[in-house]
């Protein structure tokens, strides 16, 4: 590297720090490009887990960017790595193994990590897993061919997603939620309703105002004893308690964190010369005009790309209604924007149909649209997300249900050259 070259060090080598790397050498051939991850493994995608552990995702299509990537764009990558300490004084990383490290400008793109299970029995249980790293999943798709009953912790995405994936293994899939009902404080009772019936549906055993209080491990089996009177012995125990985002070793450092590392509409920190991205960023949002933490591949994916062009000089505010879409048993789920868990002070209206299993809950900030969550039917997804990213003024709420029960026009063709 020429000596006026730029070093960019990147923590972390998920979707935001590989895609803000790879954007770097696109823009910047002359840069140098450090990216530390305390993995083992190069960039694998975290939305194909769920499709691996349903058996229907070989392995190896799992992995996203290999070695040899990484090689022919000169990005130094350092997997089974640690960073110890930032001195942004000084501007170097602490690494183990490695030691001093200096950068020219830092990405914190460091993401989270599962809440483990901490009940009387959880530590030293074998059978008790989280979703979150690729080891853990190979290690029950290791374990599914012996299993016949599987006990799962957690009313939100994680608990679903494991949840989805061993019922679709036709095991005896047991659901338990400390609320009562699934993502209780951003759905209401109708919506809870509606995620149950789907679950009913194939064959899920419900059990809600229900945790964990006790695993007792018995060579291959748990026995796991709940805190409102259930009881089973189960082959797997899956947990999905959130995330706790890794910000631990920037206590005491002067750079502003909450849950997450805070950012303004740029991406950059309180720090000079350092940004964050993915789902550690705690980023200022301009359509919903807060701070907003969205732990999803897309939004990682579309943050390092934005970070990349800003830490090159730009100076672009992020601006994009944070989404989540995925299947849900044998329906669909979509969650746009700002929802009643990220600011309990929107207003809801909604419209449901259990029979059709089709729900709509949209959220509001005095007139403007900021959130919604569709189950079932997509349709209008569209265009509710037009209505948000625009704040267009709504003068009755009812109008943007009306308008997503119309007919959709179809596209005219183009007319002839």
């Amino acid at each position: 590297m020429g000596a006026n070259a730029t070093r960019f060090v990147i923590i972390g080598n998920g979707a935001a720090g590989t895609y803000a790397a790879e954007q770097l050498r696109k823009d910047d051939a002359a840069c140098e490009i450090v990216m530390i991850d305390d993995e083992q493994y190069t960039l694998y995608n975290r939305v194909s887990l769920p499709r691996y552990l349903k058996g229907v995702l070989l392995e190896q299509r799992v992995y996203v960017r290999d070695q040899a990537w990484h090689d022919k764009n000169r990005i130094d990558l350092r997997l089974e790595t640690k960073v110890t300490q930032v001195d942004f004084e000084h501007k170097t990383v602490m690494l183990d193994p490695g030691g001093e490290l200096r950068y020219d400008r830092l990405l914190i793109a460091t993401g989270g990590r599962p809440n483990p299970l901490t009940c009387e029995g959880a530590v030293s249980a074998r059978s008790v897993f989280n979703f979150q790293y690729f080891d853990e999943t190979k290690a029950m798709v290791a374990k599914i061919p012996e299993s016949k009953v599987v006990v799962i912790l957690g009313g939100s995405f994680i608990g679903y997603e494991l949840t989805e994936a061993f019922s679709f293994r036709k095991l005896e899939t047991h659901w338990l939620m400390r609320g009562p009902w699934f993502l209780r404080r951003a759905l209401d009772e109708a919506g809870g309703k509606i995620v149950s019936l789907l679950a009913e549906d194939q064959g899920v055993h419900l059990h809600y105002e229900e945790a964990i209080a006790k695993v007792e491990q018995s060579n291959g089996a748990v026995k796991v004893t709940g805190t409102a009177g259930f009881t089973a012995t189960a082959d797997i125990v899956g947990v999905g308690l959130g995330l706790t985002m890794n910000i631990d070793i920037f206590g005491d450092t002067g750079l502003e964190t909450n849950v997450g590392v805070r950012t303004n509409e740029f991406l950059e920190t309180n720090m000079p010369d350092v940004w964050a991205a993915g789902d550690v960023a705690e980023f200022y949002d301009v359509v919903s005009q807060r701070h907003h933490r969205m732990g999803t591949w897309d939004n990682s994916l579309n943050h390092g790309r934005h970070v990349a062009k800003n830490m090159l000089g730009a100076k672009q505010p992020y601006v994009e209604v944070p989404t989540y879409a995925s299947g849900m048993f044998d329906s669909n789920i979509s969650v746009m924007g700002v929802t009643t868990e990220e600011e309990p002070d929107a207003e809801a209206i909604v419209e449901f149909d259990y029979e059709g299993r089709n729900y709509k809950r949209l959220f509001f900030l005095g007139d403007k649209l900021v959130g919604a969550m569709l189950i079932g039917k997509m349709k209008g997804r569209k265009k509710v997300l037009e209505l948000i990213s625009s704040r267009t003024p709504i003068d009755r709420r009812e109008m943007v249900l009306e308008m997503l029960a119309m007919p959709e026009v179809p596209a005219r063709p183009a007319p002839p050259a």
